[in-house]
């Protein structure tokens, strides 16, 4: 989904980067390689620039504390991590030396616009044909501590409204997570296995949540999450629930652990990424009795300094007398493969993986934007990279075990723009296990 807060100054930063493009960047956040393996004893860390955000939702995003013992390149990864909570338009740090192998480090940071009103518009499914657009409000720095408060709505292609609030840092030592939200949505059926002729009718699906959690370092995340759904079909088609009623009303309930210590988590160059979940449907009040086993682990290996090879493993199995068509899974909406981006695979089952090689053409910078009245809330990043890929998934049932002859496949290569506001747009080049090749221009986070 294409959300993307005030699309109208993304639109005008994207014109500012063509018009005034700088590629210079500031030396004290990019070490010269010679010096990025020199070890420096850390006095003190101070924080500027941070009007509504608190320190300490900068400073824990950092590997590193004052009395250890850091590199300039450790320095580098601590800055993109920061940028990586999307609170900032731009995050420098600063190596002040002092006496000996001694330094202070002055993190600056310039803050966005927090309160946004907002297009909401986009392709479901990655369709052109599958136009939807409405409006949001957000803020998404309510009380300075990374909490979000945010409603929107759209109309067109499978119409929707939600409202949402998370709160990352709750309690004595902000360890605590809390997120809770509600949701509508009239929208048509995607299966291909519902057993109607056109595939495609209306259904309605509701829910409300609250989500708890725990942080356990700067990397891993612990949470537990219980939900109230309601799910309507509108045919009289057998089997597309699960109560005789033609609705299904339940509670569910999902543990979940998420370890994450990418460096930027929209194209991330180095660091890993699991998400661990087992999620139970039903808990003895309705027709709807079965479970998921889920699982997302990615891995960025640095090659040199110049590649980066990326490998992802994912996989969402069901167990349960039933699994509703309405909770089945798919290749070919979410999940895509490149080559054969537009073939539709479904299944109770997915198990899939890509793997790609990323080389930089231009790494990503921060450059001087003219001088302006807005221009510190305006986004100055932008990189450039060239990518070679396999992708590959297969969906299957219960019934059926993972047979490699099934799976979908497709290989190729293209370009990768990181542009403000953390937009990335990839074009790539691909052919596919049918023989057949395309050309893709996707958007949104890579792998």
């Amino acid at each position: 989904m294409l959300r993307l807060p005030a699309l109208l100054m993304e639109t005008i930063t994207v014109s500012i980067v063509m018009l005034s493009f700088s590629s210079e960047v500031h030396a004290s956040t990019r070490p010269s390689p010679a010096d990025s393996a020199s070890a420096y004893l850390l006095n003190r860390i101070f924080v500027e620039g941070n009007k509504t955000t608190k320190p300490f939702i900068i400073l824990r995003e950092l590997p590193f504390r004052a009395g250890d013992t850091v590199t300039a390149r450790e320095v580098e990864y601590g800055r993109e991590r920061i940028y990586s909570t999307g609170l900032f338009t731009n995050v420098e740090i600063l190596i002040e030396p002092l006496k000996g192998n001694v330094i202070d480090l002055l993190i600056y940071v310039q803050e966005r616009w927090y309160i946004w009103p907002y297009p909401v518009i986009g392709f479901r499914d990655s369709d052109l044909k599958k136009l939807y657009a409405g409006a949001g409000l957000a803020d998404l720095n309510f009380s300075g501590s990374n909490d979000r408060l945010e409603g929107m709505f759209a109309l067109g292609y499978d119409p929707f409204g939600a409202i949402m609030y998370t709160d990352p840092a709750v309690g004595g030592q902000k360890r605590y997570v809390v997120s809770l939200g509600a949701s509508y949505s009239h929208g048509r059926n995607i299966g291909l296995q519902s057993g109607y002729s056109s595939g495609q009718f209306d259904d309605a699906f509701a829910d409300m949540y609250v989500e708890g959690g725990r942080r356990f370092g700067i990397y891993s995340l612990l949470s537990l999450k219980a939900s109230y759904d309601y799910i309507r079909r509108n045919e009289d088609v057998p089997g597309l629930v699960l109560s005789p009623t033609g609705t299904d009303v339940f509670a569910s309930l999902r543990l979940d652990y998420a370890f994450d210590s990418r460096n930027l988590k929209t194209y991330a160059t180095q660091g890993a990424y699991l998400d661990l979940s087992l999620q139970k449907y039903g808990l003895g009040e309705s027709n709807v009795d079965f479970g998921r086993l889920s699982f997302d682990a990615r891995g960025y290996l640095p090659i040199e300094s110049f590649l980066t090879f990326a490998l992802r493993l994912h996989g969402n199995f069901a167990e349960g007398p039933q699994i509703p068509p309405y909770n089945h899974v798919f290749i070919g909406y979410y999940e895509r493969i490149r080559g054969m981006f537009n073939t539709t695979s479904e299944g109770e089952s997915l198990l899939g993986g890509n793997a790609e090689l990323r080389i930089p053409i231009i790494k990503k910078i921060y450059f001087d934007l003219p001088d302006f009245p807005l221009r510190k809330y305006i986004s100055n990043s932008f990189g450039l990279y060239w990518s070679f890929f396999f992708d590959a998934g297969e969906t299957f049932d219960r019934q059926l075990s993972v047979n490699l002859n099934r799976a979908l496949y497709g290989y190729g290569g293209g370009l990768v723009f990181l542009l403000p506001y953390d937009i990335v747009i990839q074009a790539d080049f691909a052919r596919g296990g049918n023989k057949r090749n395309e050309f893709i221009l996707d958007f949104g986070e890579a792998i």
